[in-house]
């Protein structure tokens, strides 16, 4: 018989009572996993779980593999729904996905995102620092807010024989080759947006991969993390496509562990070269500070949450370093488009156990990219 994952030790029950109450649907939610069932309702602005009994108003089914990825924060619902294990039986996706701050909650005590919890201790969350500050000012400044803009890294030169680089593995992707990823424009044609594993093909992008600039940055949290050119889709340039897309050229709020992952590449910290700088009008980079170790539902803009949004813009050379759970997107361009950044991640240890030469979690959503957009587009 499936057991209920004990509850980690810290769950704060106010921080819980409102999670529930800003649970949109009610009645409950059950998992039925191996034929047996595992209920989460609200009542009262508290939590209560049950196996077996009579189900809840939304009604999943899991096999137990299923159920231990969730549990165990290696697959989210989106990524189980994408991977074909989440079998709604009754209710909807929106109302599945509703409880997941919950669970992750009672399951691995991340604690939903809340901004009146948040203390910057008195630091600007849209401060940028120049490239010779102090490594312990730039550690602080990203292990409050989850992310730091860092100017002047890489000198114009550098970035201009990138950028010649780029042109030329962008040249040779197609569409389907495993290297790339593509939207489809408004006219119904094809539009390069992403490389993958970029610096395999480049002795010019592995070298500024290897830098010992990025290298600085990368580890101002921790020593141990490493660079993976060879797995998590390596080397990552993200090319933004102007006007209206379909695919995931424009990236809507999410966490790099969505589709899940968090267990064992968590915290990882991605270095984006800024190849062309970016602003409103190339689609730069949004986060939402302090949001990192937390979790916020998805769709959540969309229900007009009171949530601090900082946007980064950038000029050439200059470096963006996000922790890789914090609360960030990259919008539509609003003018020309056309942002290069170069995305460099920094992993711990454990990754390695996990994934070898060639894989990603991002597999999955490379191939149902228009499937994804259509996700967040409809919570």
């Amino acid at each position: 018989m499936v057991a209920l994952p004990p509850i980690p030790h810290g769950v704060d029950d106010d921080v819980l009572a409102r999670a529930a109450d800003a649970l949109t649907t009610t009645g409950g939610l059950t998992f039925v996993v191996d034929g047996d069932s595992i209920t989460y309702r609200s009542h009262d602005g508290r939590i209560r779980t049950e196996i077996g009994g009579e189900q809840a108003d939304t009604v999943v089914r899991l096999s137990a593999a299923a159920w231990g990825d969730l549990v165990g924060q290696m697959r989210t619902i989106i990524g189980l729904l994408l991977g074909g294990d989440l079998d709604i039986v009754v209710g909807s996706f929106e109302q599945v996905v509703d409880w997941e701050p919950i669970l992750r909650y009672l399951h691995a005590g991340i604690p939903p995102y809340d901004p009146t919890r948040a203390d910057f201790g008195g630091r600007d969350p849209s401060v940028s620092f120049p490239a010779d500050a102090d490594d312990g000012e730039l550690a602080a400044q990203l292990r409050t807010m989850g992310y730091l803009h860092v100017t002047g890294v890489f000198s114009p030169d550098e970035m201009a024989a990138a950028n010649r680089e780029i042109d030329r593995l962008a040249s040779m992707a197609q569409r389907g080759d495993n290297e790339s990823w593509w939207v489809t424009k408004e006219d119904g044609s094809s539009a390069l947006c992403r490389l993958v594993y970029a610096s395999l093909r480049s002795p010019v992008l592995a070298a500024l991969e290897r830098d010992p600039r990025i290298a600085r940055l990368g580890t101002l949290l921790d020593p141990t993390l490493a660079i993976a050119p060879d797995r998590m889709e390596g080397a990552a340039v993200l090319l933004k496509v102007p006007g209206t897309t379909t695919g995931l050229s424009n990236i809507p709020w999410h966490q790099d562990c969505g589709t899940g992952g968090h267990a064992m590449f968590c915290p990882s910290v991605a270095v984006g070269i800024q190849l062309t700088g970016s602003s409103a009008e190339t689609g730069n980079l949004k986060v939402v500070p302090g949001s990192h170790g937390q979790s916020l539902k998805l769709g959540w803009d969309a229900r007009g949450e009171e949530v601090p949004v900082v946007s980064i813009d950038t000029e050439p050379g200059d470096v963006t370093i996000h922790i890789q759970d914090v609360m960030h997107a990259s919008p539509p361009p609003t003018g020309a488009g056309l942002r290069r950044t170069m995305y460099v991640t920094h992993y711990p240890p454990s990754l390695w156990d996990h994934i070898g030469p060639g894989e990603a979690l991002n597999d999955l959503v490379r191939n149902r990219t228009e499937q994804v957009d259509q996700l967040h587009r409809s919570v």
